[in-house]
């Protein structure tokens, strides 16, 4: 056992005997200069094509001629916004776009598997294990990123979920914390009472064995943590997290990094994507107020880290994905079912943004793949290899990415 896992085992055991909520603390301090990975996994399946519709020229008449009620406008109540080039934003996607135009946010549509899978389990399966097509790998690709980082640690945890339980992305990371918030990692609620038992497991942990130190290590990190996280958290820059799961996973993740506990990749999940029936394109029906939720969330989360001394924002770099796009046509219902070609967003002070990167495949028949869904142009490994490959120093993407090759660099970070 590794001294990593070894120091993991050693703070479980506290846990399992205080009858706390304490998971993943190790014993050293962070780095104040690590860069930070988060994933947004959008999970359904997102309709690239209502969140990022054509403007003009020929993929604008098919759009339209496939989407008689849920095409996005051009003009009116509703109407796409322009970003300079082919395609548009959504109009709840508003508050990115000051992001966009100022270089901090990259669009990277016709994303996704190598191979079309229209399977929600297998879809996400495949593209967090980072093996798309075969399950062959006990761990996620976040976790074998980590494990292949040099040495470091941190005052809590380098992974977090920042909701139940962890993405097949964190799989056989002993050390990822799952966590919504970071006043729940505390021996009860009673301050008495916790005194008292910190007192008693400080007499348990005495003595100078590498035991004795872990346990003694992690019952300081567990003080230091209850320190940084009493009381109401206050984000920065007049910044406004929206309601929610979502909203409070991204602001718990903004007090981690803005606190110093360590912190070097966290993944959150937004759900709802899979829109059948009742789309809607609207303000007040459900696609609209998915896309303004993930977009206020995002803005909310890159302002608070923006406007503090640290400019944290400079070493984060946010991925949004989901595990496909949705088909061109709608369905009588009023949805779309499921597709091929996704769309990746990349968010962070590196990356050089206000750019649809990658190769625009077109909406004839004769371009779609199967003649019914956008198709795949990028594979979604170029573009998390590149950000660990430019932003993480990572030269060994095979051990992240089994059996994948980063062939031609986009160049958005």
């Amino acid at each position: 056992m590794d001294r990593r896992k070894f120091l993991v085992g050693c703070s479980s055991a506290i846990a399992a005997m205080a009858g706390g909520r304490l998971s993943g603390v190790a014993l050293a301090a962070p780095s104040v200069d690590a860069e930070i990975l988060v994933t947004v996994f959008l999970r359904g399946g997102w309709d690239v094509l209502s969140a990022f519709p054509p403007l003009e020229g020929p993929d604008r008449a098919f759009y339209e001629a496939a989407r008689p009620v849920l095409k996005i406008p051009l003009k009116g109540e509703g109407a796409a916004l322009e970003i300079g080039g082919p395609l548009g934003l959504h109009p709840a996607l508003e508050p990115l776009v000051d992001l966009y135009k100022g270089g901090k946010l990259a669009i990277i549509p016709a994303t996704g598997l190598p191979t079309a899978n229209r399977s929600h389990f297998d879809a996400q399966e495949y593209l967090e294990l980072g093996t798309p097509g075969a399950r062959i790998s006990s761990t996620g690709w976040l976790t074998r990123f980590l494990d292949s980082l040099p040495g470091t640690a941190a005052v809590f945890s380098q992974a977090m979920s920042l909701q139940d339980g962890l993405p097949a992305s964190l799989r056989g990371d002993f050390e990822a914390a799952a966590v919504q918030k970071l006043q729940d990692f505390r021996f009860g609620d009673d301050e008495n009472y916790r005194k008292y038992l910190h007192k008693h497991l400080e007499r348990i942990w005495e003595g100078d064995s590498p035991l004795h130190a872990a346990g003694q290590g992690t019952l300081k990190a567990l003080q230091t943590l209850v320190g940084k996280v009493e009381g109401d958290y206050q984000p920065a820059g007049g910044a406004k997290y929206p309601d929610g799961s979502f909203g409070e996973g991204l602001q718990t993740l903004a007090r981690a990094v803005r606190t110093g506990l360590g912190v070097r990749v966290a993944t959150v999940d937004l759900g709802g994507w899979d829109t059948h029936q009742w789309q809607g394109i609207k303000k007040g029906e459900h696609f609209y107020d998915m896309l303004s939720e993930l977009s206020r969330g995002l803005r909310a989360l890159f302002d608070d880290l923006s406007s503090t001394p640290e400019k944290f924002e400079r070493r984060l770099t946010v991925v949004v994905l989901s595990e496909f796009g949705r088909r061109l046509s709608e369905n009588a219902s009023g949805g779309t079912d499921h597709g091929h070609g996704g769309a990746m967003l990349v968010l962070g002070g590196g990356v050089k943004g206000g750019k649809v990167y990658g190769r625009w495949p077109g909406l004839s028949s004769d371009q779609l793949f199967e003649r019914s869904d956008l198709a795949v142009t990028t594979d979604y490994r170029t573009v998390l290899s590149e950000i660990l490959l430019e932003k993480f120093h990572h030269p060994r993407l095979g051990e992240v990415f089994p059996d994948f090759v980063l062939e031609n660099r986009l160049g958005l970070v």
